[in-house]
């Protein structure tokens, strides 16, 4: 059974108005707040539509959208064809629609080559000339797209014989014609994989951007696909279009970990957050059908579990889309249908619509620099220039720090009202925080930064949130919030917890309550292991049937199994253990599914490669690596007076350790795997 703390990340909700139909092969995209959803083929009349329809995300009621009069026509019918998010601008390319009169296409049906733009600001079509160019693309449906740097960047898809094209094509938004072109070697579709890339922020951080690469602009294209569900596996290329002719991949498949790796899912997407990519898909197997949510930190290539509980695990939900704005994914399906049913249809509904908020599970943006390093560095010197001062800021313990009222006015809106109220008398403001935590305020006005590790002690952090809430300041409860997802730690999880309360933060009050919960859990089983190694000799003399000697003990099945070692009932606080800690509501599971035996002295078992020895670091609770933080680091917390030179906060990066297979991976009805996204197996036709 699931824990019951999964459930508050996650909330359904039932949407109103113009309702979608069911639909095959239909796009959906999240811009602003606004989920388009264009084309597909109606499920009960099997005909193709050209329709889009915008669903308010604040008050999730459909509308189906009419163009206006100054706008071109809607594209043709289609569906399984591409869209993606270019400015304001939705662009479609792609798919398959029906043929024209008079051809002799299979079944009165033909794939396509066109590109469309939906403007997002007039809500118009518009049909870009496109200059003609000898690397136009292949016409395709199935395929996989993604935008970067302007530029549209198509891979594979299927023809109309459902052959895979094995070939790239990128498209310059600017120019508007095809500029590139070339053979892959590798087969790629919806049906089973995902292409994304990297954002701006990887650049050097990321296996899959390397460093020498740093000074680049062109984007690497990744690509992500699993294949043979009855025994999964997992692959990970990246290449670099713009600069390698031809097209070379880099494997990355065996640089992939977790201590829970992705099953085998049904029409996957991928979407990027932060330092995440964020993959969804339908898992289906003889035991199990639910939708799945995972995350692949793109700096050290961790897989993590989204786990929302029992919602996503019931009723038919078919689509996932991510809201970048909020935060928060969005699946969009029908809480009280069957999702095999619809499967098999290759059906989508739109009657419901299932929340997950990200950052409860350390998935977010993180804050951006407002300023260069150097600059940050200047705003620390300015507090070091008495000069500089025309105030005192006077703290708990009768400490003065000289302060400039107007850099503190620009960035701190309740001070400046003080000055244009002329309530500050002898300018002196008494705060009503210690010198350390006054100190560390006024490093964040000086800098608009937190950079300094005094600003990082727990504690101060905790102080610091308090402060942003209590005046206001959302730049200020941005750093610290994002400051104290990074400190989580079984240690600090209490502290985190009532800060997070106290002030609203959701998301990490969920994360830290699941820290403190699966604390409690292993710390059980630690207990329940240690008791059964004490009364393990007793059992052992009270046994005819057993030597004295036997270092065996019956288990619940009949069999034997050996008895724990004393070196084995401590509490090592591995990876390992922190990472079940900090990701798994239900200790108990490996990949969705029931594990054989997830005692703590058993989770380092969970992180090898079937293809590779695991390492596995001991560390300290204070030097936790959380997989689904960017970067892996250990704060040096350290106290610095003010007039002392600062220091950055050293990071130490570990590796984090691999993942086995789940044994009940290998049991797959064959007959789930169609031969392409539109085609039943079991009956050898196309499903229109």
């Amino acid at each position: 059974m699931q824990s019951p703390i999964a459930d508050l990340t996650t909330e359904t909700r039932a949407t109103s108005g113009d309702i979608p139909p069911p639909l095959v092969g239909a796009s959906t995209t999240i811009v602003g707040n606004s989920m388009y959803v264009f084309g597909g083929r109606l499920v009960a009349s099997r005909q193709m539509t050209n329709h889009l329809y915008i669903l308010d995300l604040s008050t999730l009621v459909w509308e189906r959208h009419i163009a206006p009069p100054d706008s071109d026509p809607a594209p043709l019918p289609r569906y399984f064809h591409s869209a993606n998010i270019y400015g304001n601008s939705i662009v479609l390319f792609g798919g398959m629609s029906n043929a024209r009169r008079n051809s002799a296409t299979t079944q009165g049906l033909c794939t396509l080559d066109d590109l469309c733009l939906f403007d997002l600001d007039t809500l118009c079509w518009r049909y870009p000339t496109v200059t003609p160019s000898i690397y136009t693309p292949q016409a395709r449906y199935a395929h996989l797209a993604v935008c970067s740097h302007d530029r549209l960047i198509v891979i594979g898809g299927q023809d109309m014989l459902n052959q895979y094209i094995n070939e790239i094509n990128i498209f310059d938004l600017k120019q508007m014609t095809w500029i590139q072109g070339g053979p892959v070697d590798q087969q790629y579709g919806a049906y089973r994989s995902v292409a994304f890339c990297p954002l701006s922020s990887s650049q050097g951080q990321s296996p899959l951007w390397p460093p020498s690469d740093k000074q680049s602009t062109d984007l690497p294209v990744c690509i992500y696909s699993n294949y043979n569900f009855a025994d999964v596996t997992r692959d990970l290329q990246s290449c670099r279009p713009l600069q390698e002719h031809p097209v070379k991949f880099t494997n990355h498949s065996d640089d992939m970990k977790g201590s829970q790796l992705p099953p085998g899912l049904r029409f996957p997407s991928g979407h990027l957050l932060g330092h995440h990519m964020i993959m969804t898909g339908t898992l289906l197997t003889p035991t199990h059908r639910s939708f799945h949510l995972w995350a692949l930190n793109l700096a050290n290539l961790v897989w993590v579990r989204v786990d929302t509980g029992t919602i996503l695990a019931q009723g038919s939900w078919n689509r996932g889309i991510l809201h970048r704005e909020q935060q928060k994914f969005y699946v969009i399906g029908n809480r009280h249908r069957d999702l095999l049913e619809d499967y098999n249809h290759r059906q989508i509904n739109f009657e419901h619509v299932a929340i997950v908020d990200l950052e409860a599970f350390g998935i977010y943006t993180h804050p951006d620099q407002t300023c260069a390093p150097i600059a940050q560095e200047l705003g620390l010197s300015m507090m070091n220039e008495p000069g500089m001062a025309d105030m005192e800021m006077v703290s708990t313990d009768q400490k003065a720090i000289p302060i400039n009222s107007t850099i503190l006015a620009q960035r701190w809106q309740y001070f400046a009202r003080l000055i244009e109220n002329q309530s500050i008398h002898n300018k002196r403001l008494q705060f009503t925080e210690s010198y350390t935590v006054t100190l560390a305020f006024l490093q964040y006005l000086y800098t608009d930064h937190l950079m300094t590790a005094q600003q990082h002690q727990p504690t101060v952090l905790s102080r610091l949130l308090l402060l942003a809430h209590m005046f206001d300041m959302p730049r200020l409860m941005q750093l610290t919030t994002h400051a104290l997802h990074q400190i989580l730690t079984i240690t600090t999880a209490h502290m985190v917890y009532e800060t997070a309360a106290l002030t609203g933060r959701t998301a990490l009050q969920i994360r830290a309550l699941r820290v403190m919960i699966n604390t409690r859990k292993l710390l059980q089983q630690q207990q329940q292991q240690q008791q059964q190694q004490q009364n393990g000799p007793q059992q052992r003399l009270m046994s005819p049937n057993q030597s004295l000697a036997s270092p065996t003990s019956t288990n619940s099945h009949g069999g034997t199994g050996s008895t724990p070692s004393a070196a084995t009932s401590g509490m090592v606080y591995s990876p390992s253990f922190q990472n079940s800690i900090m990701m798994d509501d239900n200790a108990s599971t490996v990949n969705g599914y029931p594990a054989m035996n997830m005692s703590p002295t058993n989770t380092n078992m969970r992180h090898m490669d079937a293809r590779r020895p695991s390492h596995v670091h001991s560390v300290s609770p204070t030097q936790y690596d959380d997989p689904a933080s960017p970067y892996p680091s250990s704060m040096q917390h350290q106290q610095h007076h003010y007039h002392m030179q600062q220091q950055q906060p050293q990071h130490h990066h570990l590796h984090a350790p691999s993942a086995s297979l789940s044994p009940h991976q290998h049991h797959q009805s064959p007959t789930m795997m169609p031969l392409s996204p539109t085609v039943d197996r079991s009956h050898g036709s196309y499903r229109f």
